[in-house]
């Protein structure tokens, strides 16, 4: 975490209006970023710059020290700033040692856990962030999900009306092999009449006695194979009774993903909001 000029200029002026001493800060090159007086920003500080390579720990200079030198040195205190054990810039304050020397470290420790305090805001941040694209994430995959599940519901309805249009169509087709046993009933009862008139006629009768015959044949034959059809239409009729029962099975099962999904929406549309909150708590730090 640098020091930012913001944090600098906070810190310079915080102390100027509460102690009426002008300060400076510097950033990690020992170049000052913040000056209360506003005389000196952009300016190396070369003792700042002894102090941050680790040369010194602090740099007092008593009003002596400031008359010897000309008037190149100031009177005041100047001491790192440290942020996780790291050396991130400098402070320094005008005045009697005596009395800004306290003033100076309190200012340092403060810019320490106003640098801390940002960094947590700054992950606070980052998490909001993760937080709000995981839950895009969500929100799309549940989009998907119940699309899906309405096309599936769609599919599952269109099966079940084929199912029930099948069950129709095979009443109608067995009404209709019902007709054609009546009628090769009715065939073979004129079969028989035949054949009982052939025999009566004898001698004569023959050739209608011949026709008779195929007539009972082939009544017999249609009989046959309206039982055999009507046997296949009845396990037809069973296979679709399953489907049936299948369909409603699955739609049971499709409402019920359909309703969880919706509580689903409504959970993750809870969280988008809690994220949005936090996004502007965040923003807000």
């Amino acid at each position: 975490m640098r020091l930012t000029k913001e944090i600098a200029e906070n810190i310079v002026k915080f102390i100027y209006e509460n102690s009426s001493y002008h300060g400076i800060a510097s950033d990690e090159t020992g170049t000052i970023i913040a000056d209360s007086a506003g005389k000196r920003v952009g300016v190396v500080h070369q003792g700042h710059r002894k102090i941050l390579t680790g040369d010194i720990a602090e740099i007092a200079v008593s009003k002596e020290d400031e008359i010897s030198s000309g008037g190149t040195q100031k009177e005041g205190y100047n001491i790192g700033i440290f942020f996780e054990d790291k050396l991130v810039g400098c402070f320094g304050i005008a005045g009697p040692v005596e009395l800004v020397k306290p003033i100076a470290k309190v200012a340092a420790g403060m810019v320490g856990t106003m640098l801390r305090d940002e960094q947590i805001k700054k992950n606070l941040r980052d998490q909001v962030d993760k937080l709000n694209q995981s839950i895009e994430i969500a929100a799309s995959a549940v989009q998907q999900v119940a699309a899906s599940s309405e096309e599936v519901a769609a599919v599952s309805q269109t099966v079940a009306n084929a199912v029930l249009d099948g069950q129709d169509q095979v009443k109608k087709t067995t009404n209709i092999i019902e007709f054609i046993r009546r009628v090769a009933v009715q065939t073979n009862l004129l079969g028989l009449n035949a054949a009982i008139e052939a025999a009566r006629a004898g001698e004569q009768g023959k050739g209608f006695s011949v026709v008779a015959d195929e007539v009972r044949k082939l009544a017999v034959d249609s009989n046959r194979s309206t039982d055999e059809i009507k046997e296949i239409l009845t396990e037809f009729e069973q296979v679709i009774v399953k489907i049936s029962e299948g369909v409603n099975q699955n739609n049971t099962i499709i409402h019920e993903q359909a309703k969880a999904t919706q509580d689903i929406t409504g959970i993750v549309q809870t969280v988008q909001q809690v994220g949005l909150e936090l996004n502007s708590l965040a923003a807000r730090l």
